[in-house]
């Protein structure tokens, strides 16, 4: 289908499938180090239509962030609340956070730690977003505790404060992923965040 505008790419393009693109570009260069070059590149739209779907830089990289935070606790979801013992689906969860905090994965870090750390301190919207998932990941921590807890697993102590220690263990992981950690120390971790739930 071509453009009847005859300009940039037709308006019929995936604003998820730019903004995942972008995503990749941001991850790797992180918020400052990326150019408009780098991005018209990574989602190979004109700077005409990067600036119509997305305003700016900036929006783009709001897009990007949502999108990345929204897949993450999505699978995290997915795995809590999977049926069987409580925390059997919290150790998956974690195990799967061992996984991305090891390797090449490791190395790359989380995307939402990266750009909160280069950005939350003086940044309001990125501080919002980033402190939005991590209340989010909590609450779904704290969800799958309080089964634990209604099914005898878990003993009978603050969910909330169970909950976000979990939500430092992970991404403490992340960060020390990105120092090469291996991921057999990555699953120790794992086995002593466990140990909070006994």
């Amino acid at each position: 289908m071509t453009n009847p505008t005859g300009s940039g790419r037709p308006r019929e393009f995936e604003l998820d499938a730019a903004a995942h693109d972008a995503m990749q570009v941001f991850w790797d260069k992180g918020y400052e180090g990326t150019s408009l070059p780098d991005l018209i590149a990574g989602t190979r739209l004109s700077r005409g239509s990067l600036y119509k779907a997305f305003g700016d830089k900036k929006g783009l990289l709001l897009a990007a962030l949502d999108l990345y935070m929204s897949k993450g606790l999505r699978e995290t979801a997915n795995l809590l609340s999977r049926s069987g013992k409580a925390k059997n689906t919290i150790r998956e969860s974690l195990l799967r956070y061992a996984q991305l905090s090891s390797g090449d994965l490791g190395l790359r870090g989380c995307l939402v730690v990266s750009l909160a750390t280069e950005m939350a301190a003086h940044d309001a919207e990125v501080a919002e977003r980033a402190g939005r998932m991590f209340r989010r990941l909590q609450q779904l921590y704290a969800g799958a505790i309080v089964r634990g807890q209604a099914n005898g697993e878990i003993p009978e102590r603050d969910e909330q404060v169970m909950a976000r220690f979990l939500v430092c263990q992970i991404q403490g992981m992340r960060v020390l992923g990105k120092t090469g950690a291996p991921e057999a120390d990555m699953i120790a971790l794992v086995d002593c965040a466990m140990r909070i739930l006994e």
